[in-house]
């Protein structure tokens, strides 16, 4: 079991450290409210990568694939909804907002309401079919072949791995962010955060589109 289980912990491990959409989200979220709205963005995050991890477990990530009009429309909604969390971010610079942002309500951050960002977090990585396919693509690898009767429960203890190995990087992320934001908070620095998160994911949100 080891020898199947470690080349997979290598392979979430050099995920985690890849960065990516839900990366810049966590990042913008911890830079405008704080730490606990960083870590409840990374929680979202984590929980929209279980529902593609599950959804392949399940075999239904099938169904997404073969319909080219499903995929393309989860790829854009996810495009759009990076470019909206952009310009937001592009906005907010023009604004130069002189004082550090107060931290999220504790009662908003765990409820998945619009806007909120453990939904900010979730929406981004359950509009992200990149995620149901590397899951695709990497679990039938580590699942053993020819056992049927536990292919499903394997696959969704690899899945669930990974997302732990997620949740914990993002996390990181908003806790580190969030000790430097205190720091390093000045209306200059906050004009340039905002103008190249804004960049950046406006940038990833086309790219996305694009593809």
């Amino acid at each position: 079991m080891w020898g199947i289980l470690a080349p997979y912990l290598g392979l979430c491990l050099l995920i985690t450290v890849t960065p990516g959409l839900d990366t810049a989200v966590v990042v913008r979220s911890t830079v405008k409210g704080g730490t606990r709205s960083g870590l409840a963005t990374a929680l979202g995050c984590a929980l929209g990568l279980f529902v593609h991890a599950a959804a392949v477990a399940l075999g239904l990530a099938e169904l997404l694939l073969r319909s080219q009009t499903v995929f393309d429309a989860v790829r854009l909604t996810g495009a759009a909804f990076l470019v909206v969390l952009g310009v937001r971010s592009l906005w907010a610079a023009r604004r130069a907002q002189p004082v550090m942002a107060p931290e999220e309500p504790p009662g908003r951050l765990g409820r998945l309401l619009p806007g909120s960002p453990l939904a900010q977090g979730f929406v981004t990585n359950l509009t992200n079919p990149k995620a149901a396919l590397f899951f695709l693509a990497t679990l039938p690898q580590f699942v053993p072949a020819g056992r049927p009767a536990v292919a499903v429960p394997v696959a969704l203890g690899l899945a669930i791995i990974a997302v732990l190995f997620s949740l914990t990087g993002l996390s990181l992320v908003a806790v580190a962010l969030g000790r430097a934001r205190r720091l390093l908070d000045s209306p200059a620095f906050r004009r340039m955060q905002d103008g190249l998160l804004g960049l950046t994911l406006v940038t990833l949100g086309v790219r996305v589109a694009a593809e």
